[in-house]
């Protein structure tokens, strides 16, 4: 079937359409007049995609098997994660072994690209830098020493930042805590919660940063548009909040009984002591650049703004999928 669109619409293959982010910015693209194409790993996942997102079958591991996407598109965004890492409990020992299998992965689909000479949006994320002493991170931040998530990005940003000096024509974006549809929001918080009482891990009070998805797909799309390659993007809402300011919100608007604390050191034999850092660690992310450059602010400028909207998009989906 002719479409009239093709020619002139930019064509975007977003990886990781499925997840919590790639899911938000595949939409936002689509409802922006772009030719989106999701890479999803399996026939299933369709059903997951936003409307007018044209699915491609594929896995980030071999990007030589969807070849003809990468062909067609004029800007790949990669928001994915090969599907086995982090499903065991992670000591740090094996964090650090899948931050070195992730980097190896990553600079293969770099290099893939580079070749291929597409642009790149790539995903890394706010632990990709090192706080300073007031718990603040910015783009002029010093890569992460590794702690949380920041042990996978210590890995794969010099193996980004290599190709780019190489000629991949790139932008990274870097968001907080991303909140929404699909990933760890969906899965891990608002299903358990919908099922009976969560758990908080420690006392709640650890700083952390979040960003709505729909706030987050937004900039994307600016790093799309206004974004300069080489050039490296922070999001994150207007203020930082505690690990548990945020479960107790998302609790009050589950209608879900409060969360239960649960000491760290309890759950570091059942998680892993890697994992309970990296679900317990964001640093405070000033976007100041991502203001400058883009045009960026987030709509939803707090959780308590939200949080309400994203629970409610959950409950709504629910109810749809039961009546079909």
């Amino acid at each position: 079937m002719y479409d009239p669109t093709h020619e002139y619409a930019t064509n975007v293959l977003v990886a990781g359409a499925t997840g919590a982010i790639g899911y938000a910015v595949a939409r936002e693209l689509a409802v922006h007049g772009y030719r989106v194409h999701g890479l999803i790993r399996d026939v299933a996942s369709r059903e997951r995609l936003p409307y007018a997102v044209i699915p491609v079958i594929g896995d980030i591991r071999s990007p030589e098997r969807w070849e003809n996407a990468i062909d067609k598109a004029q800007v790949i965004v990669n928001c994915a994660m090969p599907d086995d890492l982090g499903t065991t409990p992670m000591t740090r020992d094996a964090a650090e072994r899948e931050a070195e299998a992730l980097a190896a992965i990553l600079g293969h689909l770099f290099d893939f690209i580079r070749h291929k000479k597409r642009r790149l949006i790539q995903t890394f994320g706010a632990l990709l830098f090192e706080p300073d002493a007031d718990g603040w991170v910015r783009e002029s931040s010093a890569v992460s020493s590794g702690k949380g998530y920041g042990i996978r990005h210590r890995k794969s940003y010099p193996i980004f930042d290599g190709h780019r000096k190489k000629g991949l024509r790139a932008v990274s974006v870097n968001p907080a805590f991303v909140y929404g549809r699909g990933g760890w929001f969906e899965h891990a918080t608002l299903d358990a919660m919908s099922r009976g009482p969560s758990t908080l891990i420690g006392d709640g009070t650890q700083t952390m940063h979040y960003v709505a998805a729909r706030d987050a797909a937004v900039g994307y799309r600016l790093a799309i548009e206004h974004g300069l390659d080489g050039h490296d993007y922070l999001l994150g809402d207007e203020r930082p909040t505690t690990l548990g300011a945020f479960t107790r919100l998302v609790a009050k608007e589950m209608g879900a009984p409060d969360p239960v604390s649960v000491p760290e050191e309890e759950l570091i034999p059942v998680l892993g002591d890697w994992a309970v850092e990296a679900y317990t660690t964001c640093p405070k992310v000033d976007t100041a650049k991502a203001r400058e450059h883009l045009g960026w602010a987030p709509r939803f400028r707090t959780i308590e703004e939200g949080i309400p909207v994203a629970v409610r998009e959950y409950k709504r989906a629910k109810l749809q999928a039961a009546g079909r």
